[in-house]
């Protein structure tokens, strides 16, 4: 019983940062596919619109913001399903690791732009802790 409160709490937890990520990606996507016209950004100013302008924000000509929200979607409809299957679990381990590293070479990125988006930042911090929840969920 108490197993089985850890993994949900865990899966809670990992559905919440993915949500969290998904929406602070989508908010950046809009900007960039300019649906709104200008991000409003904590603490780096004009920093947010400076990286989601960025060539390297752009790969393949899609907004990364959107190309993170699929990632997010696609970690929520799996922590949905049974995460106790090796296979869902090793999917979601698979797709936090690509979240996590995504990030970090964005903040990369940023730090060679030398500017910085507060939505990317903070997607950054969250990712290693989703990578945690998720690999708790085994």
């Amino acid at each position: 019983m108490q197993q089985h409160l850890v993994q949900s709490s865990n899966q809670f937890l990992a559905m919440g940062l993915a949500a969290a990520s998904a929406a602070a990606m989508f908010y950046v996507g809009l900007y960039q596919s300019r649906v709104v016209r200008h991000l409003w950004c904590p603490i780096f100013n004009k920093g947010c619109e400076a990286v989601a302008d960025a060539a390297f924000a752009k790969p393949f000509g899609i907004p990364d913001g959107y190309i993170a929200v699929a990632l997010y979607l696609a970690m929520i409809l799996l922590l949905l399903g049974p995460v106790e299957k090796l296979w869902v679990w090793v999917l979601l381990l698979i797709l936090a690791t690509l979240a996590t590293l995504a990030n970090v070479l964005g903040v990369r990125d940023m730090a060679n732009l030398g500017s910085f988006c507060f939505y990317c930042v903070l997607t950054t911090a969250l990712s290693p802790v989703l990578l945690w929840a998720v690999w708790r969920l085994r």
